[in-house]
């Protein structure tokens, strides 16, 4: 961050002689800013005296502003040609006294002349017009440094009506009370009254102010397409200030600013007295990097002015001096992180190992276990029929049995019968049955009763 202040209020002073070390030779000078049209040879022509003139450090007028007068009688303002450390410097003459002669023609010889063709001398740095206030040489100073408005027109010295507009600003104020204005003062009146003068006297008396200071982000860095926001203080009201961002950057006035308008790079605010006024400044960066904004001024001064003349029937003429001001100048900057560099992704192609087929595990179904219960063989029980004595023999036929049941139990023959758990079986029979028991469970049903088997553990 970065900011500059400086006081620039001081009395009017002659411009200082410059030093020369060697005498330049004869040139064609250059045209002043904003010349329409083309001036004789003659005029630009800076030789014999006329160079002496400029060799000894003074400025030699050159021709007037339009081509609408004589060589010997020229249009206000006028441009002239000094040395200026070593360089030719053409600049626009205004006159602060309306009815006195320009002296600033050119004979057909290339002499200077006055409006009568009468040969003139030098023009010679002046201390200033003795006939003006010290407010009068500042306002007059204020208006050579920046552009007013004369009923639309805007001064300046680009063009031929915007050094008319100018020049006329200069005499309302240099010849307000002159009896040869009178016709003109209700057009001063309108454009630079009581009022607008007082407002100037108080922009050339304060301490200048330009401050330029980073807003947001107050530290840090910002990502790409983000906004940073500057502020800009200044107190110097009404002056185009050039205001500057790094390349690739555009900057725009933002927030609440309604006295503050950006042209190009030209920024002018609206204002009057010594407080300075805040004005912010976006700006936006697509890439990462360092980015900058500054803002550079000259300051009002009446040390700004050079002014001259080449006698007392000669008008005394104010010029804006375009090089010894010294540039007021402030800046700031923000960084931007650089964006994500995203790098191609490289395609390998894919080694393809054959797959190891591994014998697959045979499945075995899973049976469930069903328990085995032992059959028992169903004995067929065959009814036995008693004979009972004495009873009548019938006379059908009756049917033999397979095998003449015994009269008595036989005694068994082998082993006990086992139960499945390892414990013996007990037998047991009914009346007039007989049963050979092999497992256990019911086995079958009598006609006279039930065979039971009775598990007994041993």
């Amino acid at each position: 961050m970065a900011g500059s202040s400086v006081a620039f209020a001081s009395p009017a002073v002659s411009a200082p002689m410059p030093v020369r070390t060697a005498a330049a030779p004869a040139f064609t000078a250059g045209l002043c800013e904003g010349t329409e049209y083309t001036p004789s040879e003659q005029m630009l022509d800076i030789s014999g005296i006329r160079l002496d003139h400029f060799n000894d450090g003074n400025i030699v007028p050159m021709y007037g502003t339009t081509d609408r007068g004589t060589s010997a009688a020229v249009d206000a303002p006028v441009c002239g040609v000094r040395d200026v450390d070593g360089i030719a410097k053409s600049e626009w003459m205004y006159c602060t006294d309306f009815d006195l002669d320009p002296c600033a023609g050119v004979d057909e010889n290339g002499l200077p002349v006055d409006k009568h063709n009468d040969e003139m001398g030098a023009t010679v740095p002046s201390s200033g017009n003795p006939d003006l206030s010290a407010d009068d040489l500042a306002v007059i100073s204020w208006l050579l440094q920046n552009p007013a408005k004369l009923d639309g027109a805007v001064s300046g010295n680009g063009s031929e009506d915007a050094r008319s507009a100018r020049q006329t600003l200069v005499w309302c104020v240099s010849d307000y009370d002159n009896p040869l204005m009178a016709d003109f003062k209700s057009l001063c009146d309108r454009n630079i009254g009581d009022d607008e003068r007082a407002r100037i006297v108080e922009i050339m008396n304060v301490t200048q102010t330009l401050d330029l200071v980073r807003k947001t982000p107050a530290t840090g860095t910002l990502k790409a397409g983000e906004t940073a926001v500057f502020t800009l203080n200044t107190n110097m009201y009404r002056k185009p200030i050039n205001v500057q961002s790094s390349a690739g950057t555009e900057l725009t006035v933002c927030g609440d600013n309604a006295k503050a308008t950006l042209s190009a790079n030209q920024l002018t605010v609206d204002g009057r007295g010594d407080a300075p006024t805040a004005v912010d400044l976006c700006l936006t960066a697509a890439d990462g990097g360092d980015y900058s904004v500054t803002a550079s001024v000259i300051p009002d001064s009446v040390e700004n002015l050079h002014w001259n003349t080449a006698g007392a029937q000669c008008q005394i003429f104010a010029s804006f001096d375009t090089v010894r001001p010294a540039l007021m100048n402030a800046s700031a900057s923000v960084g931007y992180a650089a964006a994500p560099t995203t790098t191609p992704a490289t395609t390998t192609p894919a080694t393809t190992t054959p797959a190891t087929t591994t014998p697959a595990t045979p499945v075995v179904p899973i049976v469930p276990i069903v328990p085995i219960v032992p059959i028992v063989p169903i004995v067929p029980i065959v009814p036995v029929v008693p004979v009972v004595p004495g009873a009548p023999v019938p006379s059908q036929p009756v049917a033999t049995p397979a095998a003449p049941a015994p009269s008595a139990p036989k005694p068994a023959t082998g082993p006990r019968p086992v139960a499945i758990d390892g414990g013996a079986a007990e037998q047991n029979s009914g009346r007039n049955v007989a049963v050979a028991v092999t497992g256990l469970g019911l086995v079958g049903m009598a006609a006279a009763g039930a065979v039971a088997l009775r598990r007994k553990r041993s």
